[in-house]
């Protein structure tokens, strides 16, 4: 077996982007542009099959935007359970782990509620992707940039 890399110390946190079309009809349902949102973000692949990851979301959004809540981990899976959706206590850890890992999900006193922007409004999800996913993508964007313009020079020499 190889050993890894010395610079995978560096990494401080891994997301994808992919950059898609946002066509019309993804407007049209909630469960269409929560799925739009995870491919974009990441979180499901071209091809998943699996929805366990889209009804988490479902529920975090439904509970945070529209009933104003932040539940508990608990209260996520009685949710999930009362909307008939059968998910796994451990799965369920999984995915809000995973969310938390990316930057997305905050856990505060056990509350889980949208990672928020500091300068911004709490409920402002929009502000808060922008600040704890976009801030840290420009950064890695200029430190690649910086990465390419050394490389540049010493492979010009």
């Amino acid at each position: 077996m190889g050993s890894e890399f010395p610079e995978s110390g560096l990494v401080r946190k891994t997301f994808t982007i992919r950059q898609m079309d946002f066509p019309p009809e993804v407007s049209l349902t909630k469960r269409s542009l929560v799925r739009w949102f995870a491919l974009s973000f990441g979180l499901i692949s071209e091809k998943e099959s699996r929805s366990t990851i889209l009804d988490v979301l479902d529920a975090l959004f439904s509970l945070q935007l529209s009933k104003k809540a932040s539940p508990t981990t608990s209260e996520l899976l009685s949710h999930l359970r009362e909307s008939q959706k059968k998910i796994d206590e451990k799965l369920l850890r999984y995915h809000v782990k995973r969310l938390i890992d990316v930057g997305l999900l905050e856990r505060r006193r056990g509350k889980l509620s949208f990672a928020v922007d500091p300068h911004a409004e709490k409920a402002d999800i929009v502000k808060g992707f922008s600040h704890n996913i976009g801030i840290p993508l420009h950064e890695s964007v200029s430190r690649i940039s910086l990465a390419l313009s050394k490389i540049q020079e010493k492979y010009a020499k």
